[in-house]
């Protein structure tokens, strides 16, 4: 599974494919069954965390919950992201700064998620896209 930090991150086909899935999504229910996905996202956000937390656990996946300035430590990235592979089998971002994202996404094995930067938010505009594709 790959990272998405950006909409570009992908082919046209892929994106395809995600709206086809997203087509039959009740297929898919046991799909995180098992998995846990360490999310960091500000205090202030309520819509897009919300909405990760419901698809997860609808998907029969356990989310855990930090707070995105945890990221801000001086701890290197680089070893944050080693010790989170240890427990997440994907993690989801909310942070202002895109590169603090696509470092993660370079040093972790497991798929990063950008769910909002001050440079763009993909997973809203897939939705958009896929909104009006139908």
């Amino acid at each position: 599974m790959n990272s998405f930090v950006r909409l570009t991150d992908f082919s046209k086909e892929e994106l395809f494919e995600i709206f086809r899935i997203a087509d039959s999504i009740e297929n898919y229910e046991e799909f995180l069954k098992g998995k846990t996905i360490v999310m960091f996202f500000p205090p202030a956000s309520i819509r897009t965390r919300v909405s990760f937390e419901k698809g997860i656990y609808l998907l029969g996946g356990q989310s855990i919950l930090f707070d995105s300035s945890a990221l801000d430590k001086k701890e290197d990235i680089r070893d944050v992201c080693g010790y989170l592979q240890n427990w997440a089998d994907a993690v989801v971002v909310r942070h202002r700064d895109i590169h603090l994202i696509q470092k993660m996404a370079e040093f972790m094995k497991a798929p990063v998620i950008n769910a909002l930067t001050d440079e763009n938010h993909p997973c809203e505009m897939l939705s958009d896209i896929y909104l009006f594709k139908n």
